[in-house]
C-alpha cells in the first residue's frame, strides 16, 4: 500500500549509476566499464572469450531479457551490468517483435517492422523500449550501455554521434546520468562526458572502484582537477589505456 511521505528534506544519494558510453572501435569503451566493481557483461558481439570478467552470451531478445530475470532476482555478487553492445539488443528486438507478430494461417513472415500492418510494429517498439529502459535504470546495480559511433553531415557540419538508432538512443539517454564519449588519438584514449543528469563530485560517489573507474572522464566531476596522465609505450605494448584529458578554460 502507497503511503505519503513525511513533508520533508530527506537524506538522498547522489551518484550516477546509468550510462551510455559509446565511440569509436578500439576507443576503450568496454575497458572502462570493466573497470567497474563485480562486472558482469552481456555480450553480443562475440568476444567475450577475449575478456577475463564474467560474461553471458547474447544471441536473441529473449536470451537478453531472460539474463535480466536472473539478474534482478539478485542471487549473486554482481554491481554492474554492461551491456555490450546496446545497439544489437535494439535490432534482436525489432526482430523479435517480427517473429511475435508471426501470421501461421496465412504463412506471413515479416522481415521489418514497417510490414507489420497498421503500423504495429512500431507501436510495439516503442512500448517495449520504454518499458525496458524503465526497468534497467529502477536496478539497484549500475548500469552501462555501450555503443559503436556513426557520422553524419548537418548544415555542412559533420556529427559524431552513437551509432544507437535515434528513436532507442533518445529513451536511453532520458534514463541516463551520464553521456560519455570514448576516443583514441595515437595511443592516447580520452574520456570525455558529454552530458550528465545533475552535478557531480567525486565525493559523491560511495565506493572507490566506481571513483576510480570515472575519476578521468572530463567533465564529469565539478571537483576534480583531472590532470594529463601520460605513458609513453615506446613500442612497449600497453596493457590499458592511457588516458589524457586537456584543461579546458
Amino acid at each position: 500500500m502507497i503511503e505519503l511521505p513525511k513533508n520533508e528534506k530527506k537524506n538522498f544519494i547522489k551518484c550516477p549509476k546509468m550510462f551510455l558510453v559509446w565511440g569509436q572501435s578500439m576507443s576503450g569503451k568496454t575497458y572502462l566499464a570493466r573497470q567497474f566493481p563485480n562486472v558482469l557483461i552481456l555480450n553480443t558481439d562475440g568476444n567475450g572469450a577475449k575478456i577475463p570478467e564474467p560474461t553471458i552470451e547474447i544471441t536473441s531478445f529473449e536470451d537478453f531479457m531472460e539474463a535480466i530475470e536472473l539478474i534482478e532476482k539478485g542471487e549473486h555478487t554482481f554491481e554492474t551490468i554492461v551491456i555490450d553492445l546496446i545497439d544489437d539488443i535494439a535490432t534482436m528486438m525489432e526482430n523479435f517483435i517480427c517473429r511475435k507478430n508471426l501470421n501461421p494461417a496465412k504463412h506471413i513472415e515479416y522481415t521489418s517492422l514497417a510490414e507489420i500492418p497498421y503500423g504495429k510494429g512500431f507501436a510495439e517498439r516503442k512500448a517495449i523500449w520504454k518499458a525496458l529502459m524503465m526497468r534497467l535504470s529502477q536496478m539497484k546495480y549500475n548500469v552501462i550501455g555501450i555503443s559503436h559511433f556513426i557520422e553524419r553531415t548537418e548544415d555542412e557540419q559533420t556529427i559524431q554521434q552513437p551509432s544507437l538508432e535515434q528513436v532507442y538512443l533518445n529513451m536511453f539517454k532520458g534514463r541516463c546520468d551520464a553521456y560519455i564519449k570514448c576516443s583514441k588519438i595515437g595511443s592516447t584514449y580520452i574520456q570525455k562526458c558529454e552530458e550528465r543528469r545533475d552535478t557531480y563530485l567525486l565525493s559523491d560517489i560511495k565506493g572507490s572502484h566506481i571513483g576510480n573507474a570515472l575519476e578521468n572522464v572530463k567533465g564529469l566531476f565539478d571537483d576534480v582537477d583531472n590532470k594529463p596522465k601520460l605513458q609513453v609505450a615506446d613500442g612497449v605494448t600497453e596493457t590499458k589505456p592511457t588516458l589524457m584529458v586537456k584543461k579546458v578554460k
